[in-house]
């Protein structure tokens, strides 16, 4: 049974419809890439399954439970969790009292079971500075603390928005690899990114978005050979 699944989803700015009867679904421990070229829609449809916009038309599923209107801090409980492509961390608290935020926040839990919440993940996302300021991380522990703070919300459906941006080949692998034990943990990813490298080694599945609609969907290598997808990303011959 999918964990996720959205049935129609419209998102409409005016005149323009951002997301266009989009229908899809992720299972249980299963990593789904969402590509497509800038301004498909990719961000718009994370952020109406996130509840940050409300859709037009369509619905939205959680272990089968229909959420298409509920708020977003009710989705995060439910387990709804995602990254943004800013991160942007409370720069005055310790790597540790980031995390321990998105504990409290997405099940309200006592300082000291959201300690140990944080302490975990810093163990499974390998990030040792957990007492560090934030001002003192890495680019890679940034990232890394970003997706933290989605995990201690504890996410049954994780959306990753662009989780590689700006990082070097050594960090990308890195996170490829944290990737790969987060979705040990049995929890479904979907996974917005630009490096066609990431989503080729990481995604079970992908979809293709352009113009806000769903044009293909399949392995990495399906969706690649697809000409509807070769059109979208490189332009149609005359």
């Amino acid at each position: 049974m999918a964990v996720l699944r959205t049935e129609s989803l419209t998102k409409r700015f005016g005149g323009l419809v951002a997301v266009n009867e989009v229908t899809f679904e992720v299972a249980k421990g299963e990593i789904l890439g969402i590509i497509g070229p800038n301004g498909a829609g990719k961000t718009t449809l994370i952020n109406v399954i996130s509840g940050l916009y409300l859709p037009d038309a369509g619905r939205i599923l959680l272990d089968g439970r229909d959420i298409t209107f509920t708020p977003p801090h009710v989705r995060c409980r439910l387990g709804i969790g995602r990254t943004f492509q800013l991160a942007y961390p409370l720069m005055d608290l310790s790597a540790r009292e980031n995390i321990m935020v998105g504990a409290v926040f997405g099940q309200p839990q006592r300082l000291r079971e959201a300690r140990h919440t944080a302490d975990e993940i810093g163990q499974l996302l390998d990030l040792p500075a957990m007492d560090r300021g934030v001002w003192n991380l890495t680019a890679l522990e940034i990232k890394k603390l970003e997706l933290g703070r989605a995990l201690a919300t504890h996410p049954s459906v994780l959306f990753l928005d662009e989780g590689m941006a700006g990082l070097n080949q050594d960090e990308t692998r890195a996170m490829i690899a944290v990737v790969r034990r987060i979705q040990e943990q049995g929890i479904g990813i979907c996974v917005v990114e630009h490096v066609m490298s990431v989503i080729g080694e990481l995604t079970d599945r992908v979809i293709v978005l352009n113009g806000g609609a769903v044009i293909a969907e399949g392995t990495y290598a399906e969706v690649c050979s697809d000409p509807e997808v070769i059109a979208a990303y490189l332009g149609k011959e005359e």
